[in-house]
């Protein structure tokens, strides 16, 4: 299938595009707390290809507050301009697919900033997590946990093959994403406003 992927809910941020079953763009970067103008630049490679694409997956968090919303941003405008179907991927699923379809227990990590991490369990291959929390000025490294993890070094958390795992998971147990509910996850409740609750929308 034809899709796009944008995932900014962390400093770790890609786009993936995906042409009959062929990767034909990938862009990795560590963005320098310039996500809008990073994503744009890069969608420029891409902006004159995706009038065939069949949906496009943004990474919803939990993540950095600001980074989160403009992927979701961003996402919303190309899917609204080309009327495409989108699926909303929380960053700890993705970061988990391969785990959790093998039935295997993990906890998933998502840096947020000012030392704070984002952690979830994930147990007996449900793809809603067991338990989770968020946590200060502490590490996680080692076989028992995945994602944005202290011993990371320079891989990529959240790889094309993961988030397409991801959505097809999503496409065939929940279906393809309101546009309504693309909604954010925050490792923390925002200051602003009450959070809706979007693990309840996306997954039953």
């Amino acid at each position: 299938m034809n899709h796009l992927f944008i995932d900014t809910s962390t400093r770790n941020c890609s786009m993936f595009l995906s042409k009959e079953n062929k990767l034909t763009y990938s862009k990795i970067w560590v963005s320098n707390n310039n996500h809008s103008e990073e994503l744009s630049e890069y969608f420029s490679d891409i902006k004159d290809s995706i009038d065939d694409l069949e949906y496009l997956g943004v990474l919803v968090g939990p993540g950095g507050f600001n980074s989160i919303r403009i992927g979701i941003s961003f996402a919303l405008a190309i899917s609204l301009s080309k009327n495409l179907k989108m699926i909303a991927l929380p960053t700890h699923l993705v970061q988990s697919i391969d785990f959790i379809k093998d039935k295997k227990e993990i906890t998933s990590i998502i840096q947020c900033g000012k030392n704070m991490t984002s952690w979830a369990e994930y147990k007996n291959g449900l793809f809603t997590p067991n338990n989770s929390g968020i946590t200060k000025d502490r590490k996680y490294e080692g076989i028992n946990y995945c994602g944005e993890t202290d011993d990371l070094g320079d891989k990529n958390p959240r790889p094309y093959d993961k988030i397409l795992k991801a959505s097809e998971f999503i496409i065939e147990n929940e279906g393809y994403t309101d546009p309504e509910n693309i909604l954010p996850i925050y490792a923390r409740e925002p200051s602003i406003s009450i959070p809706k609750e979007p693990y309840k929308k996306l997954i039953n």
